[in-house]
């Protein structure tokens, strides 16, 4: 009985060792399965994080192209509007300057001009630009004239030269009217009709953004 004992215990410590070594194994590969799990769930953020900011640059990089595409179709129209002075202070000096130009180059009679006061409101942004830059206003000033006319044909003519000075002009409306003529005004050079005419002029201007 003290045999068996004895040998038992010779077992046991003869398997101490291989059991440790068994152990440290099972806890080192252990170990290395969860820092390897732990190392592909790592990368596979890291790659996620790289996807999205590619995306993110590529969305960046396609805005700037869409802008460009932009700033090249309507460069030329900038421009144009630029040495139209569309971009510029409405210069009201001028343009009653002109008014009275063309009634001298047409002979017409003289023209009643009322301009009223300016009015201005911001453009609206496409929902996409979050913070731009700058403000575009554009700026509404109401022109009413009033034209004695000979005939139908005074109208026109000034219309073609006013409409055509290179500023944002558009027609409201125009009205022409017959004058109460005494018989022998009828062949006279008087005023036989007049004209009541409306515009709206336009004008633009790059403003520093408001911070509400």
């Amino acid at each position: 009985m003290a045999l068996t004992s004895r040998q038992l215990k010779q077992d046991v410590l003869w398997l101490k060792w291989p059991l440790i070594v068994t152990a440290v194994l099972i806890c080192l590969c252990i170990g290395v399965i969860v820092a390897a799990n732990l190392y592909r769930d790592s990368i596979q953020r890291r790659e996620q994080l790289a996807f999205e900011g590619f995306d993110l640059l590529s969305g960046q990089v396609q805005a700037i192209a869409e802008s460009e595409r932009i700033i090249i179709e309507n460069i030329e129209s900038f421009n144009t509007m630029v040495a139209n002075t569309v971009m510029d202070e409405e210069d009201r000096v001028a343009i009653l300057s002109e008014i009275g130009t063309i009634r001298t180059r047409h002979k017409l009679f003289p023209i009643s001009v009322q301009i009223s006061e300016q009015q201005q409101t911001a453009l609206e942004y496409n929902a996409a630009v979050e913070f731009p830059d700058e403000e575009i206003s554009v700026r509404t000033t109401f022109i009413s004239l009033s034209l004695p006319l000979l005939h139908e044909e005074d109208l026109t003519r000034f219309l073609a030269d006013f409409l055509q000075t290179g500023r944002l002009i558009v027609t409201s409306r125009c009205n022409i009217s017959d004058l109460a003529l005494l018989p022998e005004d009828e062949l006279s050079i008087v005023p036989h009709q007049i004209a009541d005419c409306d515009f709206y002029w336009f004008t633009f201007r790059r403003e520093a953004t408001t911070t509400s």
